[in-house]
C-alpha cells in the first residue's frame, strides 16, 4: 500500500489505532440507525467490527493483514442494497466528522471506501474482453472498430460541453480538450476488447479533487 502512494491517507487516520476509533465511532451510529442496524442483530457484533476493522486498515493504505473471507462471499445471502450501502457511507462520514479530520481527508476516506458497494451487492465487476465476445467478435470488432470509437468520443464530448449538468468539467483549452479525447479513445478501445493502451490506475486520481458524482457520471452516459 505504501508502493500505491495510500500510506498518507493511513497516516492521517491516526494509523491503526485511529481507524479503530473510526470503527468504534461508527458502530456506534449503526446500533442506533434504524435503517441498517437489523443486519447486525443476533450477530457476534464485536467479531464483525474487527473483520472490517482489520479490512479498513489494508483499504486505506495500512499493512496488507486482511485474511478474511472473500466480501462477496460474505455478503452474498445478506440482501444489501445501495441505500444500505450509503447510509453506511453516511455514518462513516458522522464519525470521520465527529474525530476532527478535514474535510478533504474524510472525502477521500469515503472514496476509498466506494469501490466495495459493487463486492457488497454482488456485482460483476471488471469483464474481461473475452466475456464480452458474441459470435467470437468483440465490442470494438462489432461497433466497427477504432475510428468509430473516435466518433463516439467526439459525439459524447460534444454533448458534454453542451450540457450544463457537466460542461464545467469539458470546457478547457483546446490542446487539453484534444488529449482528453485520446485518452478516451485508448480507454474505451482498451475496455471495448482492443489493444490496452491507458493505465485506468491512474484514474481516481486524477478525477478526485474533481467532485465528481454518479450525477455526472449518469449525464455523461
Amino acid at each position: 500500500n505504501m508502493e500505491k502512494g495510500k500510506d498518507g491517507l493511513f497516516k492521517r487516520m491516526g494509523g491503526e489505532e485511529g481507524v479503530g476509533v473510526f470503527m468504534d465511532r461508527i458502530y456506534d451510529l449503526i446500533q442506533v440507525d434504524n435503517r441498517i442496524k437489523s443486519f447486525f442483530q443476533g450477530k457476534n457484533y464485536q467479531a464483525i467490527k474487527e473483520g472490517q476493522r482489520v479490512y479498513l486498515t489494508e483499504l486505506l493504505g495500512g499493512p496488507k493483514i486482511y485474511k478474511g473471507k472473500d466480501l462477496v462471499e460474505i455478503h452474498k445471502t445478506v440482501g444489501l442494497t445501495d441505500y444500505h450501502f450509503d447510509c453506511f457511507l453516511g455514518n462513516a462520514e458522522k464519525a470521520l466528522s465527529g474525530l476532527g479530520l478535514e474535510d478533504e481527508t474524510i472525502d477521500e476516506v469515503v472514496v476509498s471506501m466506494e469501490p466495495v458497494r459493487a463486492a457488497l451487492m454482488n456485482r460483476a465487476q471488471g469483464l474481461a474482453a473475452h466475456a464480452k465476445q458474441v459470435d467470437g467478435q468483440s465490442v470494438l470488432e462489432r461497433i466497427g472498430g477504432d475510428q468509430n470509437v473516435e466518433a463516439i468520443v467526439e459525439t459524447m464530448y460534444g454533448g458534454c460541453l453542451g450540457d450544463p449538468r457537466v460542461r464545467y468539467y469539458f470546457e478547457v483549452n483546446k490542446e487539453k480538450i484534444t488529449t482528453i479525447k485520446q485518452k478516451m479513445v485508448a480507454l474505451m478501445v482498451g475496455g471495448f476488447g482492443g489493444p490496452v493502451t491507458y493505465d485506468d490506475s491512474k484514474m481516481r486520481q486524477i478525477h478526485y479533487k474533481m467532485n465528481v458524482t454518479d450525477y455526472h457520471f449518469d449525464a455523461v452516459l
